[in-house]
């Protein structure tokens, strides 16, 4: 890099994927009209962005089921168990309550204080792997 005062161009590269379907780029509205599957079942060509306000920890992918073209999605939430399982919790706001596997056959008095965790669907190891996937980039505005 060049002083502060000498400006200088440095050349960067990006590889973008674009997936395509023949010879025609697979859009953003062909993407939201595909058959959505459960995580476990589609072999993922990539991750997309399909929604356009995606919830927080969300993950889009595009793949096929059988030779089929379909999209499929895995979630990380953070949950927070009361501590036990008590139908009369609830809560509007902060992290959803939920009792886990732990607390959910204990009384109040057997089971130990609430605490946090991430809930994955379909599972994390899944939801791992299509991290780390490739991004595609999908054609069109909307």
């Amino acid at each position: 890099m060049g002083s502060a005062n000498e400006p200088e161009v440095e050349v960067l590269t990006a590889e973008i994927r674009v997936l395509q379907v023949g010879s025609k780029p697979v859009t953003l509205s062909t993407a939201r009209q595909l058959d959505s599957v459960d995580g476990t079942a589609i072999k993922p060509f990539g991750r997309v962005r399909i929604d356009l306000k995606p919830a927080a920890g969300l993950i889009e992918v595009i793949g096929s089921v059988d030779r089929i073209l379909v999209r499929s999605s895995a979630l990380a939430r953070k949950v927070e168990c009361p501590g036990y399982s008590n139908p009369s919790f609830s809560r509007g706001y902060g992290l959803p309550l939920v009792v886990c596997s732990r607390h959910r056959d204990t009384s109040p008095s057997a089971s130990a204080g609430h605490h946090e965790w991430t809930e994955y669907t379909p599972s994390q190891e899944i939801y791992e792997a299509w991290l780390a996937l490739p991004l595609i980039v999908l054609a069109g505005l909307r």
